[in-house]
């Protein structure tokens, strides 16, 4: 089996993000200025590295598709596709309210704030299942290197089921602005070449022969 290179990316910093809202479904949301400055520096870093990209399967959310014609704008991706399992968690009445609400509403129900569902929403296991369910495609997969655009709390939930850790670790899987986890498949177990690297930090840490 060849090698096959996964980068999950997740979208820039958004206006919304600066006001303390809860976006989830509810907010397609739009880029900030830095968000953009992120997005154009990892595309950047991406094409100095030599990454050439089979394809790019991108958030439905605004958000996720303004990232996404970024990094494309950089990388030339060969197939660009919307992929509705790297949405944004479906919120219900929390989306487009403060952040703090959740865990509020999680306390009020008596439990974890990963399993709060609020009616016709979703928990944290039920993002985690669907992005797993992505991920376990793309592995099966002939295309040897494939951008995921998504969002903090799903990549982070993909992160702990790679990483075999419980949802109490949760926040210190979750990616900044333009965050960056490259992954290398080839065999039984996947190999986490940078975990939610940030776009200042990505200039040098990916290897022109080894990053494609």
């Amino acid at each position: 089996m060849s090698t096959q290179h996964i980068y999950l990316i997740k979208h820039g910093e958004t206006e919304e993000n600066l006001q303390g809202i809860h976006q989830g479904r509810a907010v397609g949301g739009r880029l900030s200025e830095h968000g953009r400055a992120d997005m154009q520096q990892v595309g950047a870093c991406l094409a100095t590295a030599g990454v050439a990209v089979d394809q790019m399967l991108v958030s439905p959310m605004s958000r996720g598709r303004e990232s996404a014609e970024l990094l494309a704008a950089a990388l030339t991706p060969a197939d660009v596709r919307v992929d509705e399992r790297l949405a944004a968690k479906d919120s219900g009445h929390l989306g487009g309210r403060p952040r703090e609400l959740a865990a509020a509403e999680a306390a009020r129900h008596g439990v974890p704030i990963h399993r709060l569902r609020t009616p016709g929403g979703e928990s944290s296991e039920d993002v985690q299942a669907r992005y797993v369910d992505l991920w376990d495609e793309v592995c099966s997969g002939a295309r040897r290197t494939t951008v995921l655009v998504g969002h903090g709390g799903g990549i982070a939930c993909l992160l702990l089921w790679l990483t075999g850790n419980s949802f109490d670790r949760y926040l210190q899987h979750v990616p900044g602005s333009a965050g960056i986890t490259w992954v290398e498949f080839g065999g039984l177990t996947p190999r986490i070449r940078l975990m939610n690297a940030t776009p200042a930090e990505l200039p040098g840490l990916l290897d022109a022969r080894t990053a494609r």
